[in-house]
């Protein structure tokens, strides 16, 4: 079981549309997908995100991996390396060389060598959990929102996010009308600003809403992240919604939020087990948590294994190109894949057209 050797691969997707929010935005993806093998040929796969600038060449990430990581992964267990619990302090915080990637194959080759999907290794037993179509949509114009929903309707979706924060507030009802006109009422609406405003702006926002007739089932980021008073107040006084964070924090501020009664939903996504560690902890305040965006949807095995996980984001994005068998979708759900492991298996045909090694 034991990791002998690795294999590192430099992506980069043109998206079709390009994606953002209130802040930033995005035309490409660039990845870098990492391989580890152990002992008995079986392979883990995991993935690093960098959006708004390429990744490093792969010559320098190798050379990073090299020096950062591959010395204590080479003949290491990757049950060990995946459960470690360790101690960030001084220097090493954030020195890791693709701690994501690295964690997310370790956990896919616990997986295969248990022949165990995923979720169960982590705990659950029904492989599915609900799930949001999320528009990222901030950039797209009205026709381009349109065929944004109306893709997430023909895949039986009941539940969307859309981004809203723009400096004029009809631009963002305009946005909720279009929302009811292609899926209807009876739905489950949430929007994300993306820390776009003051706390007095997010009630009169939140107010306007209510009353143009627009029941918003949570307030994703609406101030800075670190607002913890701001966010309490919104919790305390905005009684016909959820605020949902966390998104943006590591698991001290996720913890500082729940100790002020911040959040709602707490948002996670990312690294498993800090995920996990953060969902338990919420569920000591009554807190449910919802799942962010993760590459290739893999976060589904760690959303149906939590027992109070609301919701799953999924944004469809172009990712999905590089999995065999992308995660399904089906009326309102996520499927976990069965297979084991995490279950997404790399299209080498694709993994050649879309590598840029320089």
């Amino acid at each position: 079981m034991n990791i002998v050797d690795y294999a590192l691969h430099r992506v980069h997707l043109k998206l079709p549309l390009p994606i953002g929010d209130s802040q930033v935005r995005f035309e490409d993806h660039w990845l870098a997908v990492l391989e580890l093998t152990d002992a008995a040929g079986r392979t883990g796969v995991g993935f690093e995100l960098q959006q708004g600038s390429p990744t490093p060449a792969l010559a320098q990430l190798r050379a990073q991996f090299e020096h950062q990581a591959w010395p204590a992964l080479k003949g290491a267990q990757p049950f060990g390396e995946a459960l470690r619990i360790t101690r960030p302090r001084g220097g090493n915080v954030g020195a890791a060389a693709m701690p994501l990637a690295c964690e997310t194959a370790m956990w896919d080759l616990m997986g295969k060598t248990l022949e165990l999907p995923l979720y169960r290794l982590l705990g659950g037993a029904i492989g599915k959990t609900r799930a949001y179509g999320s528009t990222l949509d901030f950039h797209l114009d009205d026709d381009q929102f349109r065929a944004r929903l109306n893709d997430f309707k023909q895949q039986g979706f009941r539940a969307v996010k859309v981004k809203v924060g723009h400096p004029d507030i009809e631009w963002d009802l305009q946005r909720l009308r279009i929302v009811h006109d292609v899926l209807g009422p009876d739905l489950d609406l949430m929007v994300d600003a993306n820390e776009a405003w003051s706390v007095k702006e997010t009630m009169l926002r939140a107010h306007r809403y209510h009353d143009e007739g627009f029941p918003i089932f949570w307030i994703e980021d609406p101030i800075t992240r670190q607002d913890y008073a701001g966010y309490a107040q919104l919790c305390n006084e905005l009684p016909f919604t959820r605020i949902n964070t966390g998104e943006y924090l590591g698991f001290q501020g996720k913890r500082r939020l729940l100790e002020e009664g911040g959040v709602d939903v707490l948002n996670v996504h990312g690294a498993i087990g800090m995920s996990r560690a953060a969902a338990h902890l919420a569920g000591d305040f009554g807190v449910p948590v919802g799942l962010g965006n993760t590459i290739m949807e893999i976060g589904v095995h760690l959303a149906a294994s939590l027992p109070e996980c609301v919701y799953m984001e999924f944004s469809d994005l172009v990712w999905n190109r590089l999995a065999q068998e992308p995660v399904r979708f089906e009326n309102g759900f996520a499927l976990a894949p069965e297979r084991p492991g995490h279950g997404i298996e790399l299209n080498r045909e694709a993994l050649q057209e879309f590598s840029r090694p320089e």
